[in-house]
């Protein structure tokens, strides 16, 4: 089960006492989700749905406010065999009534649901309950370690969009909004942001696992840093010694080791036998030990030594003029 699929189930399962916040979630389904239809001169209110647990909610929410007799049809498709679920209202009467009640259609206009921008809800409750039932009507979220954390939620118009954000910023959370092909949607990448957002809804077994993917996705992220550090450092730990090593087979072939002060043959000695430790653990091999800075002065001498070597070999080998 996707986590979106998760999250919806829950909220479809959200007990509701409150007529007005019955009406608000069941107004964004309409708004969302809902269309008219007139056949054969009689006018049919209908939403569509994909999951039956969602058309169980529908079903609940209209005998919520007073609708006896909401009919939800199964439809199949053909090829794909895949349910569609109509929840459908029937009469022109019955569906004029739940409209003008949710205040989505004016006495005596066109055939179409009214949208304007300032109908938002104004109760705390309400305003969860609305942006609950926008989610459940044409929101999606996704949790990924690839693309990280996404929801959205799909308006067919910008008034929508719009009513969604002004309810969202009662909670002081402010969506991106964007406009593709004609359609606008609002949506968060900020895994706090949506965590509020499903904290606001209700959802909060979802929430729960939400903090969960985020804790272990945290660690995996810390220890792959730490990985990726230590990788690094045994790299340069690695790249240092080689580097030192071959100063070294310089200085021996030409002046030799034995020439060298007793301190700095110690230092050249131990990297010869240890070339894969690194200079806080050639230094504690010492007696007295000698800590990581002093390690470093050492091999900085020898690899003055070294380049002295070649100069002097350079010089050697140059033609007279």
């Amino acid at each position: 089960m996707t986590f979106a699929r998760q999250v919806k189930q829950e909220l479809a399962r959200f007990g509701e006492s409150h007529d007005c916040c019955n009406s608000w979630e069941l107004t964004a389904f309409l708004l969302l989700k809902g269309f008219l239809s007139i056949r054969e001169g009689k006018q049919t209110l209908i939403v569509q749905t994909d999951y039956s647990y969602i058309a169980r909610r529908l079903f609940t929410l209209f005998k919520a406010v007073g609708i006896k007799s909401p009919a939800v049809v199964l439809q199949q498709k053909p090829k794909l065999g895949v349910n569609r679920y109509l929840v459908q209202l029937a009469g022109a009467d019955q569906v004029e009534a739940l409209l003008l009640y949710l205040c989505l259609k004016e006495s005596g206009q066109a055939n179409h649901l009214a949208r304007d921008a300032q109908t938002t809800p104004q109760k705390h409750c309400c305003r969860r309950a609305f942006l609950r039932g926008a989610f459940l009507a044409a929101g999606s979220i996704s949790v990924s370690r690839r693309s990280g954390y996404h929801l959205e939620i799909n308006c067919s118009y910008e008034e929508d969009a719009a009513a969604l954000r002004d309810c969202l910023g009662f909670f002081s959370l402010k969506p991106f909004l964007r406009r593709r092909r004609g359609r606008s949607s609002i949506y968060f990448k900020d895994a706090e942001a949506i965590a509020d957002f499903l904290r606001i809804v209700g959802a909060s077994s979802s929430l729960l696992a939400l903090e969960n993917i985020r804790v272990v996705n945290s660690m995996r992220n810390q220890v792959n840093r730490l990985v990726n550090c230590d990788t690094a450092n045994v790299q340069k730990i690695v790249d240092s010694a080689q580097q030192q090593l071959r100063q070294i087979e310089i200085i021996e072939n030409h002046i030799g080791l034995n020439n060298l002060p007793h301190s700095l043959r110690q230092a050249a000695q131990l990297r010869c036998r240890f070339p894969e430790a690194s200079l806080k653990e050639l230094g504690l091999m010492l007696k007295p030990p000698v800590g990581k800075s002093g390690m470093n002065h050492r091999f900085r001498q020898l690899e003055q030594i070294a380049a002295e070597c070649l100069k002097r070999e350079d010089n050697f080998q140059k033609p007279a003029e």
